[in-house]
């Protein structure tokens, strides 16, 4: 648990260094000279005196600075000295303002290059659908290729993502891509609550299973390794891999996988494994007694955590998962009495096993396998850097005019660091992803022309640039204002985070 957190506090710090190391280098280019450079906020617990610049780490680390020498217009005292803040025309200043947005962008696009140079590609657009949702009804199908949404192209899943949460209204006009053939499907969308952006509930991105340890004695399985089909089956999901062991009574299966032979290239083996049977228990079509509202089915497994503890045969619970399921073995169906902590419930009841290889696979979303030049990944890393600058664009459009909520869809430094914590159990991949996204929101928020942020400083200034300067009481009571709005929503994130991550989470 302490790495997943230490790596969230890891990106949030690094998007904050790189900010403010582009206001740090294109103010000494400017000519102006760096007095603090300080990741954090308050007191600091690490600092190093270099130059005249103090270096130093302090301890709130939510966020960042470089404070100049001579950037406080209302220090009528001090003489001005070359190097100073306002020793420099309002050209530099504008410059150095623009240094930390710009180089949050840029961090952006060096990450997504990088992973486009080690083999990353975005996830396809080939969906995947559960048959039993509403998108299936809508006539979306498996292996469909959605190519646009609301006249938006959308070349990857990321995009698909991103469409959907943006969309006004309930329902989106997909162009769909069908064995070379395109039509059109109005496509419903969900929101969990009001004011939370939409989603196509039931369809996921196509992938693969692949390893990341090795597999069991006996069993040649090795990390890298595709599994790509068993019992003649293609697999795309632990779903897919559950199902086909399943489909009938055996003891062993005929998996297929796909190996890199060290040379750059791949081999296809086919093996038969032998298969473990996993003791479970299923309650299928679960029902609340007292509301009479339809729960679904719910599995117990062996070693698949303690909620059984929670299950009551007859009025008795059990301390094992063998005694639970060897009492709903022995129980008369008739007499049998059900209930999950405080709730009654009727259920059928099938006491039986599980067939598995005796490993977990993980889900590896497929991207492109086309073949990209150097250029080509410069483009695309470029194209994924303005997508992500626009979507936050379109997304603050979105709350301003009231379709998305803006305490349901602003995080602050809280969540940032419990989603990058969970993004580095998917992996670094997905991990960096999630630095690259975040580091090109932070620039682009801080271009908003507000006092306070970047874009407010860059007003001031071009305004001085083209008319003349503004007066510093004006600047300073627009500053407190943009202070004063600044400071109620960063309370306000903060503390819903906070609230949601430690109370909700875990009071329910």
């Amino acid at each position: 648990m302490f790495l997943p957190i230490l790596a969230g506090i890891l990106l949030l710090g690094v998007c904050v260094f790189f900010h403010e190391l582009g206001h740090f280098l294109i103010g000494k280019l400017a000519g102006v000279r760096p007095r603090v450079f300080s990741i954090g906020y308050g007191r600091g617990l690490l600092f190093k005196r270099r130059k005249g610049t103090i270096y130093q780490i302090t301890a709130i680390p939510l966020g960042g600075y470089v404070q100049f020498y001579g950037d406080d217009p209302s220090d009528q005292t001090r003489k001005m000295r070359k190097g100073d803040f306002f020793s420099v025309g309002p050209w530099r200043r504008i410059a150095l303002a623009f240094g930390g947005p710009l180089f949050s962008i840029l961090l952006g696009f060096v990450i997504v290059f990088i992973l486009l140079q080690t083999g990353y590609r975005p996830m396809d657009n080939i969906i995947r659908v559960d048959q039993k949702s509403a998108l299936y009804k809508a006539g979306l199908r498996d292996g469909d290729r959605i190519v646009q949404i609301d006249g938006s192209n959308t070349p990857s899943f990321d995009r698909i993502v991103y469409e959907t949460g943006f969309a006004k209204a309930e329902t989106i006009e997909a162009v769909i891509e069908r064995a070379g053939v395109r039509q059109q499907l109005q496509l419903p969308i969900t929101r969990s609550e009001s004011g939370m952006p939409g989603m196509l509930v039931g369809a996921r991105p196509l992938s693969r299973l692949t390893m990341n340890e090795q597999g069991p004695k006996g069993v040649d399985l090795r990390p890298g390794d595709e599994i790509l089909r068993a019992n003649g089956e293609d697999l795309y999901s632990i779903e897919d891999l559950i199902r086909v062991l399943n489909a009938k009574q055996q003891d062993t299966a005929v998996i297929e996988i796909r190996r890199p032979d060290g040379k750059g290239g791949f081999q296809n083996i086919t093996q038969t494994v032998p298969l473990k049977k996993l003791p479970r228990v299923v309650l299928k079509n679960v029902t609340d007694q007292q509301t009479g509202k339809a729960v679904g089915d719910i599995i117990f497994e062996e070693g698949g955590g303690k909620e059984f503890q929670n299950v009551f045969i007859n009025g008795e619970s059990f301390s094992t998962f063998a005694e639970m399921r060897a009492a709903l073995e022995k129980a008369d169906p008739e007499t049998l009495k059900l209930r999950i902590g405080p709730v009654i419930i009727k259920a059928e009841v099938n006491v039986g096993f599980r067939s598995q290889i005796g490993i977990k696979p993980q889900p590896k979303q497929i991207g492109s396998t086309a073949k990209m030049s150097l250029f080509g990944k410069i483009a695309l890393a470029a194209d994924e850097t303005v997508y992500v600058a626009q979507s936050t664009f379109i997304g603050l459009a979105r709350i301003i005019q009231g379709k998305l909520s803006f305490g349901k869809s602003v995080s602050g430094p809280p969540k940032m660091i419990m989603f990058a914590a969970k993004a580095i159990e998917h992996g670094w991949e997905t991990y960096f992803l999630l630095m690259a996204q975040i580091t090109i929101i932070l620039g682009v928020m801080n271009l908003l022309p507000i006092p306070v942020l970047d874009g407010g400083h860059i007003v001031f200034y071009l305004i001085e640039a083209v008319y003349k300067p503004i007066s510093f009481k004006a600047q300073a009571t627009a500053t407190r204002i943009g202070m004063a709005v600044m400071l109620a929503m960063g309370v306000y994130v903060i503390g819903k985070d906070l609230i949601d991550i430690f109370i909700n989470r875990v009071f329910g």
